[in-house]
């Protein structure tokens, strides 16, 4: 997890010369398994614990 929080703040830092408005944290997750994760990179893969493909979740 520390991982994937070091990419996503150094995805930010590189890219902040470009935003505009305001930024939002996003998360996938696995629809079988429950589990949620920050996404750090442009593909969304599957769950580590049973294979399903990952979601993009709604924004609350």
């Amino acid at each position: 997890m520390f991982e994937q929080a070091v990419q996503v703040s150094e995805a930010f830092r590189q890219s902040a010369h470009q935003m505009q408005g305001s930024l939002h944290m996003a998360l996938k997750g696995c629809p079988e398994c429950r589990t949620t994760q920050m996404i750090a990179s442009p593909s969304l893969g599957t769950c580590e614990g049973c294979g399903s493909a990952l979601v993009v979740l709604p924004r609350e």
